[in-house]
C-alpha cells in the first residue's frame, strides 16, 4: 500500500513537471525552413563539419550564433555561426542562411552519425498533421566513415552548389534542385523520404501530395499540378542522398526544404526542351568528345529573364565549360559546350542545372532544369571500402528525465537518470522484489540496459539519490 500511494504521489508531480516543461518548450519559436549537413576530411580521423540552415529572418528565436551539433561518439559540442562575420546572411526576403563550422577528431573508428536536432519547425505546415508542426522537431543527419585512412577509402560529402529559393505561384508546376557534386566522384542517389523528428523518427502525420517526385540521378525535385488554392500555404520535403563507390555504399546524409505557396507570388516561365545528344537527360561519354547543350526560357508576364548554369564540372580538371549565355527581354537562350578531355576515372553522374531568373521589379523568381553526364569509369581505388555503412556507432537518444523508452521492450531500454545523474542509482525489480539489473556511478545522463536474458514481464524501475525515492516507473518486456 505505502509504494503504491508513493508510485501515485511520484505521477502526480511528474505530471506537473511534464506540463511546466512542455509550457517552457512550447514558448520556443525557432522556425526552421531547412537544412543539411556537409563534412569534409582532413587528415587521419579529424572531419570538417558544417552545418547550413535556413531560418525566418523576422523572427528573433530563429536568429542563433551557434547551434549544437552531435558528433555521434558520445560528445556534442555548439558550433558557432561563421557566414558573414558571424551574422548569417539573408538570401530572399523571408529566409536567412546560417553556416556553422567545425573541426572534431574522433578516436576510433566506426561508423559515426552526426546530429542537427532543435525545436523547432515552422508553425502551419500543410502536410504535417494540422497544429503539430510548430511543436515539431527539426532532425538532420549524416553518417560519417572513420576508418585508417592509410587503408581504406576516406570519403567527403556531397557539397551543394544552389539555395533553395522556394516561392510557389498556387496552380504551377514547381522544380526545385539544389545541384550537388561529390569531389570523391562518388554515384550519387537520390530519394524522398519523411522528415525526421526526435530519435529519427518519421514525422507524425506526415504525408506526400499527389505529382510529388525526385530525379534519382539529378536530384531534380518536380512537384506537377500544384493545386490552385487562394491562400499562402506551406509544405516541407527532405531527401536522402547516398553516395556509391564500385557498388558500395559509402555515404548518406539528408537535405530538407520548404515550399511557399502564395498567390500573391508571380508567375514563372517556361524552359524548353535541352537540345543536344541526350537520352532522357543524360549524356554518357566514352571518350575524348565536345558536345552542345542548348535550352531557352521564356515568361512573357516576366519584366525580363536570364539563364544561369551550376555544375561540379567546373571543378573537375578533365573538363572545360564555355557557356553562351544571352537574353532578350522575356526571352533567355544558353547553349553550354561541354568539352570532356578524357581520363575522369570517377564513377558518378556529373549533375548540371540551368537555373532561370524571373524578374518582376526588385523580386526574382528562379526556376530550374537538370540533366547529367557521366563518362566510362575503370577506377581502380588504390584503398579499401568500407563496408556496411548503415552500421553505425549508437548513440543516445533523447529520453525526458526520469523516463523509460520504450515502454514495451524486447532486448534493451534506455533510462534518463537526470541532471544529477551521478548520485542516482537505479535498480530494475522483477514481480517478486528481485533485482535483476542495477545502475550505479553513471558517466552520463542517459544509459542503456541489455535485459534480453529477462522472462516476459512486468518491471518496475527504481530511482534513487542518496538515500531518497526518486522515482518508480514499470515497464513490460515482451
Amino acid at each position: 500500500m505505502i509504494l503504491l500511494y508513493v508510485i501515485r504521489r511520484l505521477k502526480t508531480v511528474r505530471i506537473l513537471v511534464l506540463f511546466f516543461m512542455s509550457l517552457v518548450f512550447s514558448l520556443k519559436a525557432d522556425h526552421y525552413f531547412g537544412g543539411y549537413i556537409i563534412y569534409e576530411h582532413l587528415s587521419g580521423f579529424t572531419y570538417k563539419v558544417t552545418m547550413v540552415t535556413y531560418t525566418d529572418k523576422h523572427e528573433f528565436s530563429s536568429d542563433k550564433d551557434s547551434v549544437q551539433i552531435i558528433w555521434g561518439d558520445g560528445t556534442k559540442e555548439f558550433i558557432h555561426r561563421v557566414n558573414n562575420v558571424g551574422n548569417g546572411e539573408t538570401i530572399n526576403p523571408t529566409m536567412k542562411k546560417n553556416i556553422y563550422e567545425a573541426i572534431h577528431e574522433y578516436s576510433d573508428t566506426g561508423n559515426y552519425q552526426l546530429v542537427f536536432v532543435d525545436d523547432d519547425r515552422q508553425k502551419g505546415v500543410k502536410n504535417i498533421e494540422p497544429g503539430k508542426s510548430g511543436e515539431t522537431l527539426l532532425y538532420i543527419d549524416a553518417i560519417i566513415p572513420i576508418q585508417d585512412s592509410a587503408v581504406f577509402c576516406k570519403n567527403n560529402s556531397p557539397l551543394f552548389l544552389t539555395e533553395p529559393y522556394r516561392d510557389v505561384h498556387p496552380g504551377e508546376d514547381f522544380n526545385l534542385t539544389l545541384t550537388h557534386y561529390d569531389l570523391d566522384g562518388d554515384s550519387l542517389v537520390f530519394k524522398l523520404i519523411k522528415p525526421k523528428n526526435i530519435n529519427a523518427y518519421p514525422v507524425p502525420g506526415y504525408f506526400f501530395p499527389d505529382d510529388v517526385s525526385i530525379d534519382s540521378i539529378t536530384g531534380l525535385f518536380s512537384w506537377e499540378n500544384t493545386p490552385s488554392i487562394q491562400r499562402q500555404q506551406r509544405y516541407v520535403f527532405a531527401y536522402e542522398i547516398e553516395e556509391y563507390r564500385e557498388g558500395q555504399l559509402i555515404g548518406l546524409s539528408v537535405s530538407e526544404f520548404s515550399v511557399f505557396f502564395d498567390p500573391d507570388t508571380e508567375t514563372k516561365g517556361d524552359f524548353s526542351q535541352v537540345l543536344g545528344p541526350l537520352q532522357n537527360n543524360h549524356y554518357r561519354f566514352n571518350g575524348p568528345e565536345v558536345i552542345d547543350l542548348t535550352v531557352e526560357y521564356e515568361n512573357p508576364d516576366a519584366d525580363s529573364v536570364f539563364l544561369e548554369v551550376f555544375t561540379g564540372l567546373d571543378y573537375n580538371p578533365h573538363f572545360r565549360l564555355t557557356n553562351y549565355s544571352s537574353s532578350n527581354g522575356t526571352k533567355a537562350f544558353d547553349t553550354l559546350e561541354v568539352n570532356y578531355f578524357g581520363q575522369d576515372n570517377s564513377e558518378g553522374n556529373h549533375i548540371i542545372t540551368f537555373r532561370a531568373g524571373n524578374v518582376f521589379g526588385s523580386d526574382t523568381l528562379f526556376d530550374y532544369h537538370s540533366v547529367s553526364v557521366s563518362t566510362v569509369s575503370d577506377t581502380s581505388w588504390p584503398c579499401s571500402i568500407p563496408q556496411n555503412i548503415k552500421e553505425v556507432i549508437e548513440i543516445a537518444p533523447t529520453v525526458e528525465v526520469y523516463t523509460i523508452m520504450p515502454n514495451l521492450f524486447t532486448e534493451s531500454v534506455w533510462v534518463n537518470l537526470g541532471n544529477d545523474f551521478e548520485d542516482v542509482i537505479l535498480e530494475v525489480f522483477d514481480m517478486r522484489g528481485r533485482v535483476v539489473a542495477k545502475v550505479e556511478n553513471s558517466e552520463v545522463n542517459t544509459v542503456k540496459l541489455e535485459l534480453e536474458s529477462l522472462r516476459p514481464g512486468m518491471y518496475f524501475f527504481r530511482f534513487m539519490r542518496k538515500g531518497k525515492l526518486i522515482s518508480v516507473l514499470k515497464s513490460v518486456k515482451k
